[in-house]
């Protein structure tokens, strides 16, 4: 009896293999395959907040320059949300530096004193004043001859020139003082009344300056007409003693 030749095996009966397991639903709090990160991918960053915060006020310099790239860089490793709260906050502080460079550079500029700045020179231009508002401190010129200590005859003024204390002047105003009464007193009694409350309340000053014995005092008092409109003010005013002679500088206090 002759067999066919053995032919290639014939596969026998395979089992069936299960079908692979199915993923268990993620628990509370877990996340599901390519989740990033956990929870942090829902969250806003902190620091992009302060970032922004700070960029807004501006008055924290760079802080929020660096807060902002801070957070850039924990949102790149770890997620979470904010990244344009941290650019706005770079931003912005960038802004408030530019403008406070800008403004410190225009104010400083032309203010310097430094030894390339040419010196400012203020000059002063005498200033007209009513002769009955003249005050403590101020350097007069009077072209009437009334500051003179010689004068003979009362001499009407109705107004003067403030000029400055440090150049030639008439004389230097040292006290104002009203005298009292509704009816004005003779003229003599007026200039007396003047000349011994200017001494009163000046003469220490003078004797106190190292040019005392070529100072003298002189006064303004009220004419009859400034009397009846309610002016009883008498002004104290340091002269030369010479006659046309002026003060060059501030008496010494």
């Amino acid at each position: 009896m002759t067999y066919p030749p053995p032919g290639p095996a014939q596969p026998g009966p395979q089992a069936p293999y299960p079908p692979p397991p199915m993923p268990s639903p993620p628990m509370p709090g877990e996340h599901g395959p390519g989740s990033p990160h956990g929870s942090n991918a829902d969250k806003t960053n902190g620091l992009a907040i302060a970032a922004f915060v700070t960029g807004l006020l501006g008055c924290f310099g760079v802080v929020g320059l660096v807060l902002g790239a801070v957070s850039l860089s924990q949102m790149a490793k770890k997620g979470g949300k904010g990244r344009g709260l941290a650019i706005a906050g770079i931003v912005l502080s960038c802004l408030w530096i530019v403008g406070g460079i800008a403004v410190f550079a225009l104010s400083g500029d032309g203010s310097s004193d430094g030894a390339g700045a040419a010196p400012k020179v203020t000059q002063t231009k005498p200033k007209e004043v009513d002769a009955k508002k003249m005050k403590v401190g101020d350097c007069i010129n009077d072209n009437s001859g009334a500051t003179s200590s010689a004068t003979e005859a009362p001499v009407e003024v109705e107004s003067v020139k403030i000029v400055p204390c440090a150049g030639p002047h008439d004389g230097e105003v040292m006290a104002v003082f009203r005298l009292k009464g509704f009816v004005i007193p003779p003229e003599a009694r007026l200039q007396q009344l003047a000349l011994n409350g200017c001494k009163l309340r000046t003469q220490a000053r003078i004797n106190r300056d190292p040019a005392a014995r070529g100072i003298a005092n002189s006064y303004y008092y009220p004419t009859a007409d400034s009397w009846k409109s309610g002016d009883r003010t008498v002004t104290c005013v340091a002269v030369a003693a010479a006659d046309g002679k002026k003060l060059t500088r501030p008496l010494h206090r």
